[in-house]
């Protein structure tokens, strides 16, 4: 199932195109240009602080939750679907920093925008004290050399856990921030595992490249059921990266962490299926590997309930030049039936070209900017159009018994080429 464009050119940047216009931008840029740096606000209603250093530009970021940020801008704006992100830069070097929001987030909104959100038609002069204060509180672009500005990014709400980015260039070079903040509401599945116990420390297998692709290769073929008597959907999927960070690259392609499988996220997804409406963080039946279900999962809603792309995730025992390896499983949701096989009584229906959506995620995770090394190791087996493999839900699925493989960032500098390892070989269509 050839679904990939491939050739030895190098695949560009992520900001190739933006740098070249910021740069020209800020070398245009006068001291007088810089905006003014945001007024001093309580600590205490900021929330909990978390920081980073990298290079000379230091990063603090808070999530207030719903009462502190009602106290800090005077209006319920959580209540609107938005969720302000508080942001201090400090820029330690001698050029000007540019912020980018659209890595915080690639839809945020305007100040002016969530203050018209409380626009109130009879009364100018709260409108236009109100205005003043959310433009005053914004975050500024520039961060001048040798200073400190601070302010707030407006980003759609999330609960459970924030995965936050900040990017910003300075002269040639471009900084990214990551940061990963507890917010109010639902957790996400995730947030149920401890990753520190799932292996004691001496049970982790550093290997080498050759180890890596000898070890994925022996990998079981398949996820399984709760007890490992019937193999389910293929394990076509493995990750290389660093803990939970590894999920930033998805999370800047749109995909979302999973709610935990319970009545009420059950109830949900039902009520979602019968209508027709979009669920972009609903739960994934557990499949099982290692002896455990998934660590975590992550979808990508579409259209409704019954179409995304869905993935699920274990943390295998192994280790390649320090970061963590992933093994998983991808596939495509085309619809939702009911089953009495489970007791939520609901079932995605699984695109049965599980290859589509592997041969999908790579260009996904090309487009972040995120991969270094890529390429396609053997250990699922063919599973042809004449006589399918089923999964745990008697669903048929054909592949040519690849999995791809990809390393992301594991030479800390994503603007390099994108390597292909040479591997197997992406086969023509399975007959």
């Amino acid at each position: 199932m050839n679904h990939i464009l491939r050739d030895d050119r190098a695949f560009s940047a992520k900001w190739t195109r933006l740098a070249a216009w910021l740069v020209l931008a800020l070398g245009l840029l006068t001291p007088g240009a810089y905006a003014a740096t945001t007024p001093a606000l309580d600590p205490a209603l900021l929330g909990a602080i978390k920081s980073d250093t990298q290079e000379g530009v230091t990063v603090r970021t808070s999530v207030p939750d719903a009462k502190q940020v009602e106290a800090i801008f005077g209006v319920p704006v959580i209540e609107k679907g938005i969720q302000p992100v508080w942001v201090e830069i400090t820029n330690g070097g001698s050029e000007p920093l540019w912020y980018m929001p659209i890595t915080t987030d690639e839809t945020y909104f305007a100040p002016l925008e969530v203050a018209y959100r409380f626009h109130d038609d009879l009364d100018g002069a709260v409108n236009t004290a109100r205005e003043a204060r959310f433009n005053s509180l914004r975050m500024d672009l520039v961060v001048p050399p040798g200073k400190t500005v601070s302010g707030f990014v407006f980003t759609h709400l999330e609960t459970g856990l924030k995965f936050l980015t900040f990017g910003m260039l300075r002269g040639d070079d471009e900084l990214e921030f990551h940061f990963t903040v507890p917010v109010a509401g639902p957790p996400y599945a995730v947030q149920r595992v401890d990753f520190d116990k799932i292996y004691p420390p001496d049970a982790i297998k550093a290997v080498d490249l050759v180890g890596l692709r000898a070890a994925i290769e022996a990998l079981p073929c398949c996820t399984t059921d709760a007890k490992a008597t019937k193999n389910g959907d293929p394990l076509n999927l493995v990750i290389v990266g660093d803990g939970l960070a590894s999920i930033f690259p998805f999370v800047s392609r749109g995909w979302r962490l999973t709610e935990p499988l319970d009545i009420h996220s059950a109830v949900d997804t039902t009520k979602s299926f019968l209508i027709g409406t979009h669920y972009a963080t609903s739960p994934v039946s557990p499949l099982y590997l290692f002896g455990r279900q998934q660590d975590l999962a992550l979808e990508k809603a579409r259209n409704t309930i019954n179409e995304r792309n869905h993935l699920r995730l274990w943390r295998a025992p192994l280790s390649f030049e320090g970061h963590d390896v992933w093994v998983g499983q991808i596939s495509r949701d085309i619809g939702v039936e009911l089953t009495d096989t489970s007791w939520y009584l609901t079932t995605h229906k699984v695109d049965p070209d599980v290859d589509f959506d592997r041969d999908y995620l790579l260009q996904d995770l090309l487009l972040s900017g995120s991969v270094q090394r890529f390429g396609f190791a053997s250990g699922v087996g063919v599973s042809p159009a004449a006589h399918p493999r089923v999964n745990l839900t008697d669903d048929p699925y054909v592949t040519d018994g690849l999995r791809l493989v990809v390393l992301l960032g594991v030479d800390d500098d994503v603007t390099d080429a994108v390597d292909a390892l040479a591997w197997e070989a992406m086969p023509a269509d399975v007959e």
